[in-house]
């Protein structure tokens, strides 16, 4: 198909005179477009020193572009009062948002209408009205792997509790890419051709970039409708659960269901002798002595060695970038910790928190600390960071770990918001107390287990209980890298709210970002700044639904990239900006109004130049592509020859996107063949 392709656009040229036609055909002759083809190489540098000058990255740099960002970075670390701060002690509350993996982005570029550096420079351009101070840029294991897309596990018919035994072509049943799964040599190639190359814009554009494993899945089926009982009931060895730990008590062990409140109903109903019902445990005090398992957790070691070797490589690579933040896992789902700050739910969870902090999560903490020793981490903690008040029962630093910030996840259909209640200030009140101040209804599962008249002092999964900051700041500084809302019937209850009517930026996203402001320990990261991660902050009219896409095994990696849809021909194309009840002009206007709260750096323009050898290359017709490769404002023979004899440049190779003139995503001289036929 290249060849063909090829031999095409040479017929098509031959009508062209000059040195420069002559040499570029000959050129095409004598090679196939695969041999040579050039690999990209990767931009970061190891000193700091480097300039925006021969590293911007193209595609996004068209005239109007140029970003007012932080002009010099500083290491951050946390102060002793639990605050991000710079290297003068002053404190940095960051503000931003996350975009898609950038290289499901460049993959699906087509579909959404915008290359990774096209939608970074978009969101960073002041004068388009943007101000973040952070972009979170999430490194998924399935993208690097090239798995399917799906993370939401199998679907559940109604009354079905045991997972389905086929999985169809419904994306939304997709598996999970069991761990390891990527190779070193996938990692190395997806990190010098496409997350480099982000990584080193946002310090062009003048943001920090937080560097997210993106990794997460447990057993949680899609859909309102499925049964209660479904969720936190797969077996650790499922395919389709990815638990970060299991319990080897003889009642339980890898084939059986993981989750905390899995152990902890099967272990009273099955393992207390002569239990009657829910009331047969009511206090702390009758834990010791009983046959409980809740001190016998193994931290999966499979998944551990995928991280280890992630950030083996990752902290090495980017360690001495100042503007680099390291987030180490993005959510530990199951087994989830919940519950209250104290009490019997509180002492039955503490040995899973203990196994998480010094076998997990300790270890990748020092992986990453051989590379980078003293700047902070953003960690997260099990249950999807929904709830860290396990904070209170022994933080990092008690444990051996400094400069250390949590991350915390919220959207509008979790517990805390449903009663506008993120810093969970209830005390810890019955259900019926909660009713009463609030006059709020609550919902089950928050008021008693099934089939029960009383809820018991020691049930130990007070879900209104177990989400919200619960003054975690009091230990760690906490960084929302996590929150959104969409008001749209047909996203998930868990991001629209839809189990209490909340969603909406008047209902959630103002009184909610108006509460974490209130605190300077606090740092917060919208999500998403897409067209198709949900909760999305854009519109993309182009682009076909999720559900009409038609692609090989579900997976954008196995379906040929002319047979993935297309949603734009000439890139960039125009998305909209979501507002009224929706995220995205709400958050854009929250970065606006803080952009110089709390931001304790030196802000101003930062250069865009574009330079290749000699030349300064210019976009003039803003379509992303820099055909005035020589800078003179028009496009003649002189740029073909210009680009042919600069084509293994670093501002050509570190910039693929702005000279991809044939548009099948490499750089080689099928482009330049392209640059000269388009004259």
């Amino acid at each position: 198909m290249q060849d063909n392709d090829t031999t095409q656009r040479t017929d098509e040229s031959t009508s062209t005179n000059g040195n420069t036609r002559r040499r570029v055909l000959n050129q095409a002759s004598n090679d196939s477009e695969s041999s040579i083809e050039l690999t990209r190489r990767g931009v970061m540098r190891t000193t700091a020193g480097v300039g925006a000058a021969g590293l911007a990255l193209g595609a996004g740099l068209t005239g109007s572009a140029a970003a007012t960002g932080i002009q010099e970075f500083q290491n951050l670390t946390v102060s002793s009062d639990n605050r991000i701060v710079n290297e003068d002690g002053e404190t940095f509350k960051m503000r931003g948002l996350s975009i898609p993996d950038p290289k499901r982005l460049h993959r699906t570029r087509f579909l959404r209408g915008k290359t990774p550096t096209q939608l970074l420079d978009m969101v960073t351009d002041p004068e388009q009205g943007w101000y973040p101070r952070a972009i979170r840029v999430p490194a998924q294991p399935q993208d690097i792997g090239e798995h399917p897309m799906g993370h939401t596990g199998p679907e559940y018919e109604p009354g079905e509790l045991e997972s389905p035994d086929v999985v169809d072509d419904d994306r939304r049943k997709m598996r999970p890419p069991q761990p390891v799964a990527f190779t070193q040599a996938e990692l190395d190639d997806y990190l010098e051709t496409h997350y480099d190359p982000i990584v080193e814009r946002c310090k062009e554009r003048g943001v920090y970039c937080i560097v997210d494993y993106h990794r997460h899945w447990h057993e949680q089926p899609p859909g309102k409708e499925r049964p209660a009982a479904a969720e936190n009931h797969l077996p650790y060895n499922s395919d389709y659960t990815n638990y970060w730990a299991y319990n080897t008590h003889e009642a339980f062990g890898e084939e059986a269901p993981g989750s905390w409140g899995h152990v902890d109903q099967v272990t009273i109903n099955e393992l207390t002798p002569g239990y009657d019902g829910w009331a047969g445990i009511v206090d702390e005090s009758d834990i010791p002595g009983t046959p409980y398992a809740y001190e016998n957790w193994t931290v999966n070691e499979e998944l551990l060695e995928e991280v280890l070797m992630f950030w083996d490589t990752v902290a090495e690579r980017y360690a001495d970038e100042p503007h680099v933040i390291f987030e180490p896992y993005n959510e530990p789902t199951a087994p989830g910790i919940w519950g209250p700050v104290q009490g019997c739910g509180a002492i039955k969870q503490k040995p899973l928190w203990d196994t998480f902090v010094d076998d997990f999560m300790g270890p990748i903490i020092e992986k990453i600390r051989e590379y980078q020793s003293d700047r902070v981490l953003l960690v997260g903690v099990p249950g999807w960071c929904q709830s860290i008040q396990a904070l209170h029962w022994r933080n990092f630093n008690e444990a051996g770990y400094d400069n250390i910030a949590v991350t915390w996840h919220n959207y509008a259909g979790h517990d805390v918001s449903q009663v506008n209640n993120w810093f969970n200030d209830t005390d810890y009140k019955s259900p019926e107390a909660v009713e009463a101040e609030t006059g709020k209804e609550l919902e089950d599962p928050y008021i008693a287990p099934p089939d029960s008249v009383d809820q018991p002092d020691c049930w130990g999964w007070e879900a209104y209980e177990a989400a919200g900051l619960q003054n975690a700041m009091d230990h760690h500084p906490i960084a929302i890298s996590e929150f959104g809302w969409i008001n749209d019937p047909e996203v998930s209850h868990w991001l629209r709210g839809s189990t209490t009517g909340l969603g909406t930026t008047f209902e959630y996203g103002e009184p909610f970002l108006n509460a974490v402001e209130q605190d300077d320990r606090i740092s917060w990261i919208g999500w998403c700044a897409d067209v198709r991660w949900l909760p999305k902050m854009f519109e993309y009219p182009g682009a076909p639904e999720e559900g009409d896409l038609e692609l090989v095994n579900d997976n954008f990696y196995d379906t040929p990239m002319a047979d993935i849809p297309v949603g734009c021909e000439e890139l960039p194309c125009e998305w909209e900006l979501l507002g009224g009840e929706d995220s995205g002009q709400y958050l854009k206007d929250r970065l606006e109004m803080h952009k110089d709260d709390l931001v304790p750096f030196e802000t101003g323009s930062v250069d865009d130049t574009l330079q290749v050898g000699e030349y300064e290359p210019q976009d003039p017709d803003g379509d992303g592509l820099y055909d005035d490769v020589n800078g003179d404002g028009q496009t003649t023979h002189a740029d073909v020859n210009a680009f042919y004899e600069n084509i293994d440049a670093d501002g050509v190779q570190d910039n693929p996107d702005a000279f991809d003139f044939d548009g099948n995503g490499r750089i080689g001289f099928a482009d330049v063949l392209d640059l000269l036929r388009r004259i």
